[in-house]
């Protein structure tokens, strides 16, 4: 299904999946895709599926609609396209079943079940569990406490193992890998984002993020402490490269465990619950930082969460209940 990824000053919104084949951009409470500011038309364009493609179609607005940089009356949508509507910038994501079925899965579960013991009973956590994660997604497993989001998180992010099944990282088979094996896995193809950050108190910000560079052989000193320097800019947090995290406010150090999750250079990086202990307008500013970096760095992210914030601005939800996938 295609996609609109909607900014402001460069500012990501929100991200509307296109379900109607006629759908309306304007002011108005009735646009299928609202733009509230006084100098959008109450119907400033619509995009319209027809045999298809995606159109775009300028409904006579006072000020007109820009595909590309360029006014247009009426225009085919291409991935990637870029629509201008006043002080809005819309870009536009091609369909996203032909994107993921071009693209190889970085992520395969293959028939995966998990079950622990719990004194003497059996608790099935995860039951047949199938799915292919594409490079380049932002998704969430979403479901309610006990749904099994977390331990399939879990299973991916190589910290355990399925009961039977299997699950493939960038095609291998993490299956019968030894513990150095996994662990170098971890360190180099996947970077952690958890809900409590797991930052280490006695480091600053800087040696937070620069930690796991240090157990890179390859990275000398100089390629780390630019890449150090260059993932606190990204987050905006130069100024307080040399505080600890007890000096840090919650949304601070949750952008120190994203910056250091992302200095390792992974391709997918794996976020427990990320706003679970952030207020509503920090959890919507680390939400919109993940979803930038997601476009800017091409990092595929996997998300666990039951935060309608975080479903609304995934690509694609997969919902789990009682161990299954929610048909």
């Amino acid at each position: 299904m295609a996609s609109l990824l909607i900014k402001q000053d460069q500012q990501i919104l929100r991200n509307i999946q296109l379900s109607k084949t006629d759908c309306t951009i304007g002011s108005a409470s009735e646009c299928e895709i609202q733009l509230s500011h006084p100098d959008v038309s109450l119907r400033q364009a619509s995009i319209i599926w027809v045999d298809g493609y995606y159109y775009l179609e300028d409904l006579e607005s006072s000020n007109g609609v820009l595909l590309n940089g360029e006014k247009v009356q009426h225009a085919q949508l291409q991935g990637g396209d870029k629509i201008t509507v006043h002080c809005f910038q819309l870009k536009f994501v091609a369909d996203e079943e032909i994107i993921v079925g071009s693209a190889a899965a970085i992520v395969e579960v293959q028939s995966v079940n998990k079950e622990y013991q719990l004194g003497k009973q059996t608790v099935t956590a995860l039951l047949n569990i199938s799915l292919n994660i594409h490079k380049g997604e932002f998704m969430a497993l979403a479901g309610p406490s006990g749904s099994g989001k977390s331990t399939l998180l879990n299973l991916i992010g190589c910290i355990d193992t399925p009961t039977s099944g299997s699950i493939l990282i960038e095609g291998q088979n993490i299956s019968g890998k030894t513990p150095d094996e996994l662990a170098d896995l971890r360190l180099n193809t996947l970077g952690f984002v958890f809900q409590t950050f797991n930052l280490l108190p006695v480091l600053s910000a800087w040696e937070n993020i620069e930690y796991p560079l240090l157990q890179q052989n390859n990275v000398d000193k100089k390629t780390r402490q630019e890449r150090v320097q260059h993932y606190l800019n990204m987050v905006g947090l130069k100024p307080y490269a040399l505080h600890r995290p007890n000096e840090l406010s919650g949304g601070q150090r949750q952008r120190v465990a994203i910056a250091r999750a992302l200095a390792t250079r992974p391709s997918i990086i794996l976020a427990d619950e990320p706003t679970a202990n952030l207020d509503h307008k920090t959890g919507e500013g680390i939400l919109r930082l993940m979803k930038e970096l997601n476009h800017e760095e091409g990092t595929t992210f996997i998300f666990s969460t039951h935060d309608a914030r975080v479903m609304e601005m995934a690509n694609r939800v997969i919902e789990l209940a009682d161990g299954q996938m929610v048909k």
